[in-house]
Order: structure tokens, then sequence, then C-alpha cells
């Protein structure tokens, strides 16, 4: 009887710990999941900057430099129709 006393009072006092662990888990979970996600973009990252075809890419997008063969696309309005 004593024993089982006992076993139920350490019962008792561990299912509140383990709720505990288990939120606490939960949260961690959580984290390392955004933490991935934002090493995963920083990655990607990493790679175009480095990657030696972006290379020409990347300067035309951080500096006003165009490629001295690229053309330049100059978008007109489409002229009115002429009344009959």
């Amino acid at each position: 009887m004593v024993v089982l006393i006992a076993a139920g009072a350490a019962l008792i006092r561990l299912v509140p710990q383990n709720l505990a662990q288990q939120a606490r888990l939960q949260e961690l979970q959580t984290e390392v999941a955004f933490v991935e996600r934002r090493v995963d973009q920083l990655q990607d990252r990493f790679n175009r900057h480095f990657d030696p075809q972006q290379t020409r890419a990347i300067m035309q997008e951080q500096s006003n430099r165009v490629d001295p063969n690229q053309r330049q696309v100059i978008w007109v309005a489409p002229a009115a129709p002429a009344a009959p």
C-alpha cells in the first residue's frame, strides 16, 4: 500500500514536469523550423552570389552598368487609329 501511494505521488509530480517539457519541445521545434528556413534562404543567396554564371546579372543588379552586348528596349504606345 505504501509503495502504491509513493508511486502515485511521484506520478502526480512528474506529469506537470512532462507537460512543461513537451511545451518547451514544441517551442524549440518551431524555432528550429524557422531557423532552417532562414538558413536555406541564406544558402540560396550565397550560392547565387558565388555562381560564375550569375556574376554578370548580379553586377547589373547592384550597379548602373549595362552589358555592352545588351540591347535597350524602348516601349512605344501604339499610334491612334486614323479616323475615316
